[in-house]
């Protein structure tokens, strides 16, 4: 039996609705972030690149600011105070002993963040009594688009594009937000044209998950990486494209690294 490739985004919506009902019901309540900062012209989503050690954010103490995952280990953290987070590897609500200590140390660094987690995460944030003071929404992922017209920027629905968490999470939310400008920073996308032993992040490394520090700390092929890369690459154009359609404009302020999906624009041409 074959299912025309049109209708594989609608059925497998259906599919998700029906296996996981807690799920579709934690994103209808995303419907409060749609539009929120419509009323505001720019954003800065922030990657955890090692570029980010060269610039100063500092300067984003008075932005609306978007960070993923272990952000918080950042020196200036506390400074630009960021108004988002998005937490999208399944690896930190596995519910163990490091990733429970890990977000103990996110509540403590992120004491006025709004979080963006997936669904997994709410039975290990009730069982630890995390988060409590935190406003928190959930999002997930579904059957990946490979056109722009099929990009959904609905947060109420599973996410239909991105390979990590900033292209499923960070910037998506930006546009859900209503966001029309959107600047990227720490977003280097190069990890395979350095070292094995290269730091893959801003900060040396991870107390909780040091594997992902370097590529070689991780279990991985070439094949495995280039294909990470090249989906990674075709989301960040899917975006950019989606982005366009929306009357919104992404730019790319990072440091060096590699990713040419979007304009550049210097940093320090931003204030």
């Amino acid at each position: 039996w074959f299912l025309p490739e049109a209708y594989w985004g609608f059925w497998s919506e259906v599919f998700f609705n029906l296996k996981y009902p807690d799920y579709a019901s934690l994103l209808r309540k995303n419907r409060g972030l749609h539009n929120r900062h419509a009323d505001q012209k720019r954003c800065f989503v922030i990657g955890s690149g090692p570029s980010l050690k060269t610039q100063d954010i500092k300067r984003l103490k008075n932005e609306f600011t978007i960070v993923a995952n272990s952000f918080f280990q950042h020196p200036d953290t506390a400074i630009i105070s960021p108004k988002y987070c998005c937490v999208g590897d399944q690896l930190f609500f596995e519910g163990h002993e490091k990733s429970v200590a890990w977000l103990h140390e996110m509540e403590k660094n992120l004491p006025r963040t709004t979080l963006i987690f997936q669904p997994a995460a709410k039975t290990i944030l009730e069982k630890n009594n995390l988060f409590k003071n935190h406003e928190i929404f959930y999002l997930t992922t579904g059957l990946g688009a490979k056109t722009a017209n099929k990009v959904r920027v609905d947060l109420t629905r599973p996410v239909n594009v991105g390979f990590s968490t900033g292209t499923c999470f960070s910037i998506p939310l930006a546009l859900y937000l209503g966001f029309k400008e959107i600047y990227l920073l720490g977003y280097d996308a190069d990890w395979l044209f350095h070292p094995p032993s290269a730091p893959f992040h801003f900060y040396d490394n991870n107390p909780h998950f040091p594997q992902f520090d370097t590529l070689s700390g991780m279990t991985t092929t070439m094949e495995v990486e280039l294909h990470t890369l090249y989906f990674e690459y075709r989301s960040h154009r899917l975006l950019r494209e989606k982005a366009e359609t929306m009357r919104a404009k992404i730019f790319n302020c990072t440091n060096g690294g590699s990713l040419d999906m979007y304009e550049r624009v210097p940093y320090e041409s931003l204030f």
